[in-house]
């Protein structure tokens, strides 16, 4: 995409959804990203115009240029300067595409290149965060919600923010109260506020995005999707942008770095996502099995992936064997995996197909109590790092499935 101007700082994932939502202002980012220089601003518009008619440059009036840039300046560029998409050089009366992490994720670069008005709403819709934290509960479950489970959930989720009008609400006052499902108790009277925002403003709302379904009789709604929408965007969190594919920065044809929490969760789920076959997971301590990847073990199960788990920590296994009864569970019988003490110790391993690797490992624990974490992986059937693990585990994997009465002493785990 070309050197881009500097990122905008502050962006938040509800600025980022809003600058989305509007098939045009999708439609001049395609354009920008195309380039790679900055674009004046009347040849921003005289494309704009021609790509939305579908006619040659030469075709487009001065009339229809004028019209465009006056909508560019007034109204879309603001909303995708806001959310740090774009820059504009006012002296030089040019814009460009920035930096921003969000052009690195494909699956961003696919919502922006669809212009289809269609997908409008569903964007709008993920501009909420409790919205977001809505469909985040909805897409774990197989089955109808009753609505007040749901409000109890969400409510775990996000705490009770006060309903304000769309856009008028501040990055700070969506951060107030946030929380998790594991740590928060939400009060009556939050579930209560919040089954009523549900029911007024945010289901009607989901369901006319076509993303859930929504029966106000019988109180239960359903999850449904929608073929544009990238699931792990829907755990953004209040303030945040939705998390993009980790950075190719530190990448080799050999093995991959990957540092911080958040990309080694996101690279482990993309690697659930792409097991056709045989999905092999290590994890050796309870709080690295988070609740997204639950559910892609689910979706993994279901579409005939044959699922096998190891850990020493009865809480996970119990956990997996509670929600995903199909994935074969063991608690291996050697710590082998563990470095010396004062080394960091390996958090967890996801093997796929046995053609790509990711080894995770636990540092110091920051000031929020969570451990730093650090990943390698490699890709590929004849990649060095992948054969080494295929040709260390392989044979037992074969076993796994078996269920013999002394399978668990033939893992070396």
């Amino acid at each position: 995409m070309g050197d881009r101007f500097s990122r905008g700082e502050g962006a938040s994932g509800r600025d980022l959804f809003g600058a989305v939502a509007s098939h045009r202002r999708r439609r001049v980012l395609a354009l920008l990203t195309d380039r790679t220089s900055p674009v004046p601003l009347a040849d921003l518009a005289t494309q704009l115009v021609a790509r939305e008619e579908d006619k040659e440059l030469l075709a487009v009036t001065r009339e229809e240029q004028r019209r465009a840039l006056v909508d560019l300046a007034q109204t879309q560029l603001p909303k995708l300067e806001d959310a740090g998409l774009v820059a504009r050089d006012a002296e030089r009366r040019t814009v460009a595409a920035t930096d921003h992490p969000a052009f690195r994720d494909p699956a961003f670069a696919a919502a922006v290149d669809t212009h289809d008005p269609s997908w409008d709403p569903a964007l709008s819709a993920l501009a909420n965060p409790r919205r977001r934290a809505v469909l985040s509960v909805l897409r774990r479950r197989r089955e109808p919600v009753d609505r007040r489970e749901l409000a109890a959930l969400v409510a775990a989720r996000t705490g009770d923010r006060s309903e304000v009008s769309e856009g008028s609400k501040s990055e700070e006052a969506e951060r107030e109260g946030a929380g998790s499902e594991e740590t928060r108790c939400p009060t009556e009277d939050e579930r209560h506020r919040i089954l009523v925002s549900l029911h007024h403003v945010h289901l009607p709302k989901l369901r006319r995005a076509g993303i859930v379904e929504y029966d106000a009789e019988r109180e239960t709604v359903a999850y449904r999707g929608h073929p544009a929408l990238t699931e792990r965007w829907l755990d953004a969190e209040p303030g945040e942008s939705p998390r993009t594919a980790p950075s190719a920065e530190g990448r080799s044809d050999e093995i991959r770095t990957i540092e911080g929490r958040e990309d080694v969760v996101a690279h482990g789920q993309s690697l659930f996502d792409r097991a056709d076959e045989e999905l092999f997971l290590m994890i050796t301590t309870d709080g690295l099995l988070e609740e997204e990847c639950i559910a892609r073990l689910e979706d993994a199960v279901d579409r005939g992936v044959d699922v096998y788990l190891g850990s020493q920590t009865p809480e996970v296994r119990d956990l997996v064997r509670e929600r995903t009864p199909d994935v074969t569970i063991w608690e291996p019988q050697t710590d082998w995996l563990n470095l010396p003490p004062t080394r960091e110790r390996v958090g967890r391993l996801v093997f796929v197909d046995r053609e790509a690797l990711m080894l995770g490992t636990l540092g110091e624990e920051g000031a929020a109590g969570v451990p730093r974490e650090t990943a390698i992986a490699g890709e590929g059937a004849d990649n060095a790092f992948v054969v080494l693990m295929r040709e260390m585990l392989g044979p037992r994997l074969d076993h796994l499935d078996a269920q013999s009465e002394d399978f668990l002493s033939q893992i070396p785990l």
